[in-house]
């Protein structure tokens, strides 16, 4: 009897530490999760992070204008790791329109040859075939409960590299373009 105890408390030990290690290893996917944005919710969701968000509410002549408003990414996600990023949220009409998570590259393109952002993308989203090297460029779409995802590098003037991952949905999606 006393050696079934032991092994029974062995097995809870071994399962117990199993457990810490895998919530430890998971905490940079828990501690961004963009899938919680209520996208079409009101902007005061949001403004705890970005501070009040004004938007023109005189102008009638259009009715959807789109402003938007940035911060560090790790104002949003604390903890991510998601290196040198930010964050970009698009608002209409005081409703939440969606974000964009950007790279923020300098002339060699560091940022993005740390694969923090594609780590974070596949790891939360799903597998890009064919994208490991840090020079990859592209872009993959996902639909996940209502929510629209999209994630692309692509090089601007053949040097700079813009990578960056979109989060919106069906509505909201066209009002993500940057001007």
């Amino acid at each position: 009897m006393n050696k079934i105890l032991k092994k029974i408390m062995q097995i809870l030990k071994i399962a117990s530490i199993s457990l810490l290690f895998l919530l430890a290893l998971n905490k940079a996917s828990f501690a961004c999760d963009l899938l919680s944005i209520n996208i079409g919710g009101n902007k005061s969701e949001i403004e705890k992070y970005f501070g009040p968000i004004e938007t023109d509410e005189e102008n009638t002549e259009e009715p959807n204008d789109v402003t938007t408003v940035s911060t560090e990414i790790d104002r949003f996600c604390p903890n991510s790791n998601l290196g040198d990023s930010s964050i970009r949220a698009f608002i209409v009409n005081d409703k939440i329109a969606g974000i964009i998570i950007e790279v923020l590259n300098g002339t060699n393109n560091e940022e993005s040859k740390k694969q923090l952002l594609y780590n974070y993308v596949i790891s939360n989203y799903g597998k890009i075939e064919n994208s490991s090297r840090p020079d990859w460029t592209g872009y993959k779409a996902w639909k996940i409960g209502g929510k629209e995802i999209i994630y692309g590098k692509w090089y601007y003037r053949k040097k700079f590299l813009i990578e960056e991952l979109q989060i919106s949905n069906a509505e909201y999606k066209g009002y993500l373009v940057i001007e």
